[in-house]
């Protein structure tokens, strides 16, 4: 999770970093409903990737990886537990450059906006 927070510090900053905690359906302690827009579903996508590889320990196992080009590049080798949650990590950081930040949902209101539907 060290690494997952350096990254999204580095290249989005702190303050949209920390707003990615509670933001939309999925975005922070856990999620359910639908997506409200791409970065919410960038952020179920995450998860759902987390969730594949949960015998690797997602949130506790650190990764080598550099920084390049607004993107990240996964160092270890790819079949590897650290290589596939890094692979989460960079998948999730590519989402969000490709999606657009809407601050109108963050801190919504989750048990009106992400029932199941």
């Amino acid at each position: 999770m060290w690494n997952f927070t350096w990254q999204l510090n580095y290249y989005f900053g702190y303050g949209r970093a920390k707003a990615l905690l509670d933001y939309g359906c999925f975005c922070g302690y856990s999620g359910s409903g639908t997506p409200v827009n791409g970065v919410d579903q960038c952020c179920k996508d995450h998860d759902d990737c987390y969730g594949h590889v949960a015998e690797c320990w997602p949130k506790i196992w650190p990764y080598s990886y550099e920084l390049q080009n607004g993107t990240v590049k996964c160092q270890d080798s790819p079949s590897s537990c650290k290589g596939r949650i890094c692979m989460c990590d960079k998948v999730f950081v590519d989402c969000l450059h490709n999606n657009k930040y809407n601050p109108d949902n963050h801190d919504i209101d989750k048990y009106i906006h992400c029932q199941e539907r």
